[in-house]
């Protein structure tokens, strides 16, 4: 009886996580312009700021999913003291960014940051005049990252939950801190400058970050990932989630101005998460015609974006006596750009001749997309093979990095079971060797080696999947682990 060699290791660890990245991100990784974020600062005594509010609806009527707004009522104006029987809108967490010299030399209503910069030397406050053309300049101008969100509520428990993503597309140097507020629409009191009730919109009710946010990257390089979960109970408020909307936003702590970022109702997410399917997760080769002509699999971009594929394992990284391969070979480089709606095929062959038994050996055909690693299971009639008695070819294990994904080090484990001149090198998502975790000769015997996601030059890499080969003697073996940042 033929011994079955199942090379199953990868495969579960992988299914333990499906959707490394997708799981996790809500946020593009393409190059992108910045979006604009408007901070208004109004009143219910203000007699112009109806006339602001059309001038900031206008704004993001013209530039949905481009320009975002929070409305603003702090304390320390007089135009925000609610009138009698009316609900107060004031909140004392913008009082600090309503104060001179902060804004400018002065304050006034209706007024607004845009992206809070300094349009000129000192000011920072804008009047409504100024909103539209300033928002244009901001949305025109090249991001180095990008801001994602998620969000969700339980209205049985009351507990909203906010996923925020950042991806920096660029070197980016300096402190950066991370701004999330949640504002409230259709909130009805009197208005001065109009008649009867007025509904206001954007109106600040809360943030989840300090006064001036929360510290996220420092010298952020390009492919760094940040993400941050919030939770928020609002059990205790009369807030009506369906009418609330969150804004998150990143500061460079260097210039005082916002980054870029993103806003979207509560309950909804920013960014549809890419969808690369394959048309299957296991090819049985059980006759000789399967094996010469081969089996498809097709890759699918069901996104209507363009979507990078990373890597596809063209053979079998276990070599003879398993040496199915893709053939022919759809890719003459990654990252390859698969465009809304496209499908490859990939052919998978193996030449062998013919026996007869009903056993089944296994290998793994990896796929790997900016979004997930997905697995097609290779499963070979053994009986397809001439010989395979003698295993003293297979000189060793390698087992799956634990804990995978990792942030900080992670272990690799392998068994040598004879004499072997070892070495197990770290490769990117596009096969540039990075790191050389181990190049020497070792006797038998279990081993484990640490990466702490360093190059060769001792530098942090970004996120990202990764590959590690280790190669004893003749033998290779190869896993899959994913660095998060």
């Amino acid at each position: 009886m033929k011994t079955v060699i199942r090379f199953f290791a990868m495969a579960t660890m992988l299914f333990l996580f499906p959707g490394i990245l997708m799981a996790q991100h809500y946020v593009p990784m393409e190059s992108l312009d910045k979006n604009a974020i408007l901070e208004e600062f109004t009143g219910v005594r203000c007699t112009f700021c109806p006339q602001g509010h059309v001038i900031m609806a206008q704004i993001l009527a013209d530039n949905p999913g481009r320009a975002f707004c929070v409305a603003y009522h702090p304390f320390n104006s007089s135009f925000t003291l609610p009138y009698p029987g009316d609900p107060d809108f004031r909140r004392h967490y913008a009082d600090a960014f309503y104060t001179m010299p902060y804004c400018g030399t002065s304050r006034f209503m209706p007024s607004a940051f845009v992206q809070r910069r300094q349009w000129t030397s000192g000011e920072r406050l804008l009047s409504r005049g100024a909103w539209t053309g300033h928002t244009n300049t901001i949305l025109a101008e090249p991001s180095p990252m990008n801001v994602g969100m998620a969000t969700s509520y339980d209205e049985g428990t009351s507990i909203l939950t906010v996923i925020v993503d950042i991806y920096y597309t660029e070197d980016f140097p300096g402190d950066h801190n991370l701004m999330v507020t949640l504002a409230e629409n259709d909130l009805v009191s009197q208005q001065s400058g109009a008649s009867g009730q007025y509904t206001h919109k954007h109106t600040f009710r809360e943030a989840f970050v300090e006064q001036w946010g929360d510290p996220i990257v420092t010298d952020g390089t390009a492919g760094t990932f940040y993400t941050r979960t919030f939770t928020y109970d609002y059990s205790a408020t009369d807030y009506i989630m369906e009418n609330c909307e969150l804004l998150a936003f990143v500061l460079d702590n260097t210039t005082e101005e916002v980054i870029t970022g993103i806003g979207c109702l509560t309950g909804d997410t920013t960014y549809i998460t890419p969808d690369v399917t394959l048309t299957a997760d296991t090819l049985f080769f059980e006759n000789p015609g399967q094996c010469l002509d081969g089996q498809i699999v097709t890759i699918n971009n069901n996104t209507a974006i363009d979507m990078d594929l990373l890597y596809v394992q063209q053979e079998s990284d276990v070599g003879s006596p398993f040496p199915w391969s893709v053939d022919p070979w759809p890719f003459t480089s990654f990252p390859h750009t698969m465009t809304p709606g496209e499908s490859i095929d990939l052919n998978v062959v193996l030449p062998l001749p013919v026996k007869g038994e009903m056993e089944f050996y296994y290998d793994n055909l990896i796929v790997v997309s900016e979004i997930d690693t997905q697995i097609v299971v290779i499963a070979v009639n053994q009986g397809l093979y001439t010989s395979i008695e003698d295993q003293s070819r297979i000189q060793g294990t390698l087992s799956m990095n634990y804990p995978n994904p990792f942030a900080e080090t992670t272990m690799i484990e392998y068994t040598l079971t004879q004499i072997s001149n070892v070495m197990m090198e770290v490769f990117n998502s596009n096969g540039k060797k990075v790191k050389t975790l181990v190049n020497k000769s070792l006797p038998t015997g279990n081993y484990h080696v640490k990466w702490d996601g360093t190059n060769d030059a001792g530098q942090k890499l970004p996120g990202g999947i990764y590959i590690y080969r280790l190669q004893a003697n003749d033998a290779t073996f190869t896993m899959r682990c994913v660095l998060l940042r």
